[in-house]
């Protein structure tokens, strides 16, 4: 069973080891990320640079305010000053957001990580990676979709199930999940690619000044842009 107290210590011995990324997933849909947050606070070093990276701005105070007990919404950009010298920031999954802030983080969040998928994903956790943070911490809602494109950044995984603490909710949420599509199909595909599986798809642009582009089909499920850039030829 996946407990609580198994992924606070899964979490812990994270935080410990060498590792640099953790995929946080489970059936908790809205207590995963305060759990997590609740072990940085009290074991990561005194003053930290914490980056939290929602999918809306609007969602923010309510993302938040169950541990740190807000009572205003945060703003892009600002630090939030937090017991133990810890200041945290937050921005967007949207890029325009990403300036705001800090350019040398010591951790970073990003909650919930299935707005993301594997089109955009990679340059969202890229961007946290290139600010040098020791630990980022990605943390679903939903478990409703492929998580495989994480897979390039190679991370520990622990899960915060609810059966423990809510059976009935923990089987709500199996059902739910079990009841809908595992892959987004891309808007707008022409009819020679709608046979293909969403995972084994890739976009090429063909020119830059029309924006043509043309859909090929991967021999693997999609590894990732890193994965891509530096595969060589023919594979």
């Amino acid at each position: 069973m996946n407990t609580k107290e198994k992924a606070r210590h899964n979490i812990l011995s994270f935080i410990q080891s060498k590792d640099r990324v953790l995929l946080l997933t489970g059936t908790h849909q809205y207590k995963k990320h305060i759990l997590a947050l609740s072990v940085i606070l009290s074991k990561s070093l005194p003053s930290a640079i914490i980056l939290f990276r929602v999918n809306d701005a609007r969602n923010i105070g309510r993302i938040l305010s169950p541990i740190l007990k807000l009572t205003n919404n945060p703003t892009i950009g600002s630090p939030i000053n937090i017991k133990g010298g810890h200041k945290l920031y937050v921005d967007t999954i949207n890029r325009r957001s990403w300036s705001s802030s800090p350019s040398d983080i010591d951790l970073a969040i990003v909650y919930p990580v299935d707005s993301l998928n594997f089109k955009n994903g990679h340059d969202c956790v890229q961007d946290l990676i290139d600010r040098n943070p020791k630990k980022v911490f990605l943390i679903s809602c939903d478990d409703d979709r492929d998580f495989t494109w994480i897979d390039q950044f190679n991370p520990v995984r622990a899960i915060y199930d609810a059966e423990e603490e809510d059976p009935e909710y923990h089987k709500r949420v199996i059902d739910l999940l079990s009841s809908v599509p595992s892959e987004e199909i891309p808007k707008g595909l022409p009819g020679y690619a709608k046979s293909i599986p969403p995972e084994y798809l890739v976009q090429i642009p063909l020119c830059r000044k029309c924006g043509c582009a043309r859909w090929a089909t991967l021999n693997v499920p999609y590894p990732g842009k890193s994965a891509l850039r530096s595969a060589p030829i023919g594979k």
